[in-house]
């Protein structure tokens, strides 16, 4: 990821495709499902950089160069019988849960309700190998939008809007009892708004990013409305501190001040030097989109004793040069 230099290749490919970085001692073996996404390869990166052995599953994905005891294993989550097996292979004690349906219209596909019966197969192997701490992707999608308060864990309404929310509010729901029952120590993640290096080039930073590095208009909406954001590798290790330590229940992962998508897009256009290509109000916004979406991260910050690294600034700044050499590549 962008935070760290050029990473080095991984070691020679075995055939089963499973793949080793440069060894360290580790502290515990933890299991990354998903690691080949965008939070998940974040994650990977500090799990590996604080000397865990990770066991890293991708589906699609090739392997990013991580230094450390990472294990890239190429796994489909949906395979009962082959999660099963990858787990009773390393017997992680640690699990931090990011697969999931990220297929063409993923937040309103129906496919979201078959991941919550691939997502209670994994933590029933989990368990059964003996697994003892489990860290589950939710969603800031899963609340009541519809309010003007802070989004809080205890006291906002789970009322999900689209499937995707649906699906990850109706898993929460059966996750504590599931846990109990499994005799697993559970805390379940509720990320807010993400940017940074590897974001999908569709959403809105990486969107306006390519596009004034490229010399084109940035189209975008009023741009009034206000978000909670966080830096990728931010809310990566926000989530790896979470599983790493005994807090239960649900955690948001978010900054704690929403700012309008507009001071997001011109700090965009400072950093680029092409403010004047930015075009606010070329798009229409989404009907009822909500004015305010922002966490409450008393949890976050109190409980977990976790603050993060990037400031809005910096984190565009560092997610400019990634982008740049992205571009670069490309062509």
């Amino acid at each position: 990821m962008a935070a760290d230099p050029a990473l080095s290749p991984t070691a020679n490919p075995r055939t089963d495709n499973l793949f080793m970085t440069r060894s360290t001692e580790h502290k515990t073996t933890v299991m990354v499902t998903g690691a080949g996404g965008f939070i998940g390869r974040a994650a990977v990166q500090a799990l590996a950089r604080q000397g865990h052995r990770v066991i890293a599953t991708y589906r699609s994905d090739p392997c990013p160069k991580i230094y450390g005891d990472v294990h890239w294993v190429k796994l489909d989550v949906t395979n009962t019988s082959d999660v099963s097996a990858i787990i009773h292979l390393h017997r992680p004690s640690h699990l931090l849960a990011l697969a999931w349906y990220m297929g063409p219209g993923n937040q309103q596909s129906p496919e979201n309700f078959r991941w919550i019966q691939h997502s209670i197969d994994l933590l029933f192997a989990f368990s059964s190998a003996g697994g003892k701490r489990v860290t589950f992707c939710g969603s800031c999608m899963e609340y009541d939008w519809s309010g003007t308060d802070k989004l809080r864990e205890d006291s906002t309404p789970i009322s999900p809007a689209t499937e995707y929310g649906a699906a990850k509010a109706a898993l929460f729901t059966a996750f504590g009892p599931m846990c109990k029952a499994l005799d697993l120590s559970g805390s379940w993640a509720r990320p807010f708004f993400l940017y940074g290096p590897g974001e999908n080039p569709r959403r809105l930073a990486a969107d306006v990013i390519r596009s004034l590095l490229q010399g084109q208009e940035a189209l975008c909406t009023h741009g009034q409305q206000k978000r909670d954001f966080l830096h990728v590798d931010d809310v990566a290790t926000a989530m790896v501190a979470l599983l790493l330590s005994d807090l239960q229940g649900p955690v948001n992962i978010g900054s704690g001040t929403a700012i309008p998508l507009a001071d997001l897009i011109h700090e965009i256009g400072r950093q680029t030097k092409a403010d004047d290509l930015i075009r606010l109000g070329a798009r229409e916004a989404r009907p009822g989109d909500p004015p305010l979406v922002e966490a409450d991260i008393t949890r976050l910050h109190d409980q977990l004793k976790w603050t993060p690294r990037f400031t809005l600034k910096t984190g565009i700044a560092d997610t400019i040069a990634w982008w740049r050499r992205e571009i670069v590549r490309e062509r």
